[in-house]
């Protein structure tokens, strides 16, 4: 009581300027538009986010896909345009070799080779010439066509060994013979390189030319031949069986993608539900059942913060009720504090007058009157010196005390009274001692009230009170408390009157003054100590009182 409360409400009274603090604006100088301090990737919501990185994922997912079609698609070609290459250089180089050979038969008046290639001796030239140039290109064969004659030369096959100074192979295909007479043909009319890529039961068969010159006329061709039985992506089965492992692997990790976008999905959702249902009840729980773990602790958080802000708000709660009750205690102790006073004074000089009266009266009813008069200004002088100790600071005179014999004292001051009543007086007090620094008399008071409303409850039908004492543990304090428990059997209170119990002059008995519990109130908060009352109509009232225990 006359403490004054000062509550900080955050807000600052004069603004502060900072020192070397410079504030710049980035963008359009003329207009003053600041630039946005965050990308705009960073404003989505996290649901957009991930949504948006699935889309990417899937994104990427066939891009590799048609990567690696396009890698395989130019594998194959890449090697099959190396081998041609190849084919095309050995063709060159038996065309030169020829045309060395000519230019040497020339100057020795001999006839060229291809004027006429049927001849024995111009087939094993060209065989030799043929056999010479390839050896050392393995898998290749090669010969010459002669334009003049349509025909070929000196023809050579890996697959048939053909030696020198034998003719053409026997056991050429008759189709590759024929894809191989019309490339060279091409190549001598065209006077250009022609190549075939030919495909065959057995894989594929390549075949190359190029003209042969004798002087400034083309006389034939030299060609060159190879078998490829397999080129990687060559192989459409096992092409089209690493596109399909591909494709359903990048269709697994969508799915996988999407199962834990909408994972997290729903995880988002039931913390923005949970938050709104904290919002009207923060009692409630979010339930984690079959969640990420990472979900589960952000919820378990959520579930905290909502028990702790419900404890802080009920605290917050009981501390405003209680500066409400103070300043409404220091309203009325001022105001009570002037009306005692004036109404003390008068009341002595009556109850001297009413006392000589009845000394002085000779007849007895007068007597009687003035006892019956005297005994209301008794009454009378114990409120007002009730109202004086409430407006009075409370001066406490602490010493040791033992608790447990205070209680078995005020307990037997109401035996008579409570036996009138047919009321069962019952303690239940712990063998151990139970020692406290208070004020004697204050706590006495105290006990003395709540007993008194106790056995005032039960005055019509009887009943029981029954007292606890035992030690109490509590959070964050550096005492132990020892906590005092009054529980009757009377006919109770609503909600409505418990909230007022402690109000000063706020009473539901005819003749009552109001003041017990206020005054009970202040004497248990002066002792540091803390009082309770919990009440249900017709089934009694339960009175907790907790004071610090300084001895242990």
């Amino acid at each position: 009581m006359g403490q004054k409360v000062q509550i900080d409400s955050g807000i600052d009274d004069h603004p502060v300027l900072l020192d070397n603090c410079y504030h710049t604006v980035i963008g359009d100088g003329e207009r003053g538009r600041p630039m946005p301090s965050r990308i705009a990737l960073s404003r989505l919501s996290f649901r957009w986010q991930v949504t948006l990185l699935g889309t990417m994922v899937a994104i990427l997912s066939l891009a590799v896909l048609l990567a690696i079609v396009a890698t395989l698609r130019y594998t194959k070609s890449a090697v099959l345009n190396g081998e041609k290459e190849r084919l095309t250089e050995t063709a060159r180089s038996l065309s030169q070799e020829y045309e060395d050979r000519a230019a040497s038969a020339r100057r020795n008046n001999q006839p060229a080779l291809l004027e006429s290639p049927n001849s024995s001796s111009s087939q094993e030239l060209l065989a030799l010439i043929s056999h010479l140039v390839l050896q050392n290109a393995e898998g290749t064969g090669g010969g010459f066509y002669s334009l003049q004659q349509n025909t070929l030369g000196g023809s050579f096959y890996p697959a048939g060994a053909a030696t020198p100074g034998s003719a053409e192979n026997s056991n050429i295909p008759h189709g590759e013979h024929e894809a191989v007479l019309e490339v060279a043909r091409r190549a001598a009319l065209s006077r250009q390189s022609s190549e075939r890529v030919m495909t065959i039961p057995t894989g594929l068969f390549l075949i190359s030319a190029v003209p042969i010159h004798d002087g400034y006329s083309v006389v034939g061709s030299a060609w060159s031949v190879r078998h490829i039985s397999d080129l990687p992506g060559s192989n459409r089965f096992r092409a089209y069986l690493i596109t399909v492992g591909l494709a359903l692997a990048a269709l697994a990790s969508v799915l996988l993608t999407l199962l834990v976008i909408r994972s997290l999905q729903g995880g988002v959702r039931k913390v923005e539900n949970g938050l709104k249902t904290l919002e009207n009840n923060l009692s409630s729980r979010i339930d984690t059942t079959n969640e990420p773990a990472e979900i589960q602790h952000i919820v378990e958080a959520i579930n905290r913060l909502g028990v702790t802000l419900r404890g802080k708000i009920d605290r917050e709660k009981q501390i405003e009720a209680q500066l409400r009750h103070a300043e409404r205690l220091a309203s009325l102790g001022r105001l009570v504090a002037g009306v005692a006073h004036e109404v003390r004074n008068p009341l002595a000089t009556i109850r001297l007058r009413v006392q000589m009266c009845r000394r002085d009266a000779p007849n007895a009813n007068v007597k009687e009157s003035c006892h019956i008069a005297l005994e209301e200004i008794e009454r009378l002088n114990g409120i007002v010196n009730r109202l004086l100790s409430f407006a009075r600071p409370i001066q406490l005179q602490l010493q040791q005390v033992d608790l447990k014999a205070l209680v078995r004292e005020r307990i037997r001051s109401f035996e008579e009274p409570a036996s009138q009543r047919q009321i069962q007086l019952m303690t239940n007090l712990p063998a151990r001692d139970f020692l406290g620094v208070v004020d004697k008399d204050r706590i006495s008071q105290v006990f003395d009230n709540v007993i008194q409303n106790a056995l005032e409850a039960m005055a019509d039908h009887g009943g029981t009170l029954s007292v606890t004492l035992q030690y109490q543990t509590k959070k964050a304090e550096k005492h132990p408390h020892v906590s005092f428990e009054f529980q009757d059997t009377g006919k109770g209170m609503d909600s409505a009157v418990v909230s007022h119990v402690f109000d000063p002059f706020f009473t539901t008995k005819p003749s009552g003054t109001g003041l017990g519990l206020s005054i009970s109130y202040e004497l248990v908060r002066a002792h540091g100590g803390d009082i309770r009352i919990e009440s249900e109509t017709g089934r009694g009232t339960n009175v907790m009182i907790t004071i610090p225990d300084f001895v242990t």
